[in-house]
């Protein structure tokens, strides 16, 4: 026999319509059923890889690769099975469902080593414990700028009373020459020669008083504003001001830099008004300038403290941004995990287990979703929340003549109280629509409202036969998920069951609660 025969005609093999005795019943149930599933899952590769194409972030999406083509070669041996029905290709058959097996220990061998990974995403508290370390990191910069703002306005209210105070003692000053507590100076108007001096100017560039008289007045100017100094005294000679004003260096004996202010006036001859000599005071300001460099470092280190806490800020809004979108996005993955196990399983009570944790880890997903689009990524408004979480497990459920109803005042609550209200709801709507209708018309209502005495009411009730979790007992797993929900609140449930399911939690206001 060759390899073609062997695939495709094996000698002595009869068609699997036989084993069926060609009934037609028999060979349209199997064909129909392997025909309706083939499609089905070639369906599905199709719309794994447009979701991963879709979504481009998704860390782990090679792995939809990986099961797309182990569900589409699934899908292959169901159209062979159908083929088998009247064409006994046992051989081919048979690669086609080596090639699937291969498949399916490669997706599984792929799949084991992510659930680790899975388990090791950041947690509500961990994500708890590095906000407060922001905070902490935000609190302590801003004790800093407070202090530097402190020494910043203490400076300048000393730089303030040093100039009053300089004012002051200016026309005090002036009232003697060789008394002065500041710099005098008499300059020949044409040479510019320091024709008298008193002490406190000699003592402030390091000479004797004897020593300084007779000098050029360019031999005290640095170099480098000389021509500029003697512009502004020939304005000052042309009359074209009246008092020159400058703050510039001298040079001390030692050649050493000082800043001074010089004020100049010109002394004319009454009859000829030619000017005979120039008036100088000069007041040592180079503590002054000093103290404004400080003044000037200071702004600079305040500047860059402010720069860094604003830097620090849109650190940490990225940040809880990009945490809150990374945890959204793989409470994604894990949703399409559990769906992808759940339509395989045959026991309707595990099925029905995996959908339940479907909704709690779109709840999940919900809360980092909606602060993700806060405006201080630590708290949101509960009201479209609830709006929109009671509206996808609506959705989700088969009873679609359920009609649900949904009051919620504006709250703005943060993590520690949005994620257990949100579980609660998702627990108490999923047991209404499970137990209470029985296939029929409902209506299910949820509200939540501020008491005057400042406690948050959470009411959801429904007007089916009654039956908490199908157990009268209140000793279900649903149960015992709603108790632990509200202790977490610190809060108090009533169930009521008159005409309906109806219950009432009441939890103290949130901390972080704002209307």
């Amino acid at each position: 026999m060759t390899l073609w025969d062997w695939l495709l005609n094996p000698a002595g093999l009869t068609a699997h319509g036989f084993c069926l005795s060609w009934a037609p019943g028999l060979i349209a149930l199997h064909a129909g059923s392997d025909a309706v599933i083939g499609l089905a899952y070639f369906s599905i590769p199709l719309a794994l890889v447009w979701f991963v194409r879709e979504r481009r972030d998704l860390q782990y999406g090679w792995i939809a690769y990986l099961f797309g083509a182990f569900i589409l070669a699934c899908g292959t041996t169901h159209l062979f099975s159908i083929l088998t029905l009247w064409v006994p290709v046992y051989g081919l058959e048979g690669l086609v469902k080596a090639v699937t097996a291969a498949l399916s220990i490669a997706t599984a061998a792929a799949l084991w080593p992510l659930v680790p990974r899975l388990l090791a995403l950041p947690s509500p508290t961990q994500l708890r414990v590095l906000n407060a370390e922001l905070e902490q990191r935000v609190a302590e910069r801003t004790a800093e700028l407070k202090a530097a703002n402190d020494q910043l306005t203490e400076a300048l209210a000393e730089r303030t009373d040093a100039q009053q105070a300089l004012a002051r003692t200016e026309a005090e000053f002036r009232a003697s020459f060789e008394g002065a507590a500041v710099g005098k100076a008499q300059l020949d108007p044409v040479t510019g020669q320091i024709l008298r001096a008193n002490r406190a100017y000699a003592r402030m560039l390091g000479y004797e008083v004897d020593d300084l008289v007779g000098r050029s007045r360019m031999e005290i100017v640095l170099p480098e504003d000389q021509e500029a100094d003697w512009a502004d005294y020939r304005r000052l000679l042309k009359g074209q001001i009246d008092v020159y004003i400058s703050e510039k260096q001298h040079r001390r004996r030692d050649r050493s830099p000082l800043w001074v202010r010089v004020s100049a006036t010109i002394a004319r001859r009454p009859e000829s008004q030619e000017p005979f000599l120039i008036i100088t005071v000069i007041e040592d300001i180079d503590a002054r300038y000093k103290a404004e460099a400080e003044l000037l470092a200071a702004k600079v280190r305040l500047e860059a403290l402010v720069e860094e806490r604003t830097a620090a800020l849109r650190q940490r809004d990225l940040l809880l941004r990009e945490v809150y979108h990374r945890v959204k996005n793989n409470l994604q993955t894990v949703d399409s995990l559990l769906l992808m196990q759940a339509r395989k399983l045959t026991d309707p009570q595990a099925r029905q287990a995996l959908i339940s944790l479907r909704g709690r880890v779109y709840a999940l997903g919900l809360v980092h979703h909606q602060l993700m689009g806060s405006a201080n990524l630590k708290t949101f408004d509960i009201a479209p929340f609830l709006q929109e979480l009671s509206s996808n497990i609506l959705e989700s459920g088969d009873n679609a003549s359920v009609r649900l109803s949904v009051e919620a005042c504006p709250l703005d609550v943060g993590l520690d109280f949005a994620i257990p209200l949100g579980l609660l709801v998702t627990e108490l709507v999923t047991n209404s629509l499970k137990h209470a209708f029985a296939g029929g018309a409902g209506h299910i209502s949820v509200a939540l409202r501020r008491e005057p005495d400042g406690e948050v009411v959470l009411v959801v009730g429904d007007n089916g036969r009654g039956a908490f979790g199908g157990d009268d007992s209140g000793s279900g797993l649903g149960v015992s998920i709603v108790r632990g929900l509200v202790a977490q609140l610190e809060g108090t449930m009533t169930v009521t069951n008159e005409g309906g399911m109806k219950t009432e939690i009441r939890t103290p206001m949130p901390r972080d609660a704002a209307a």
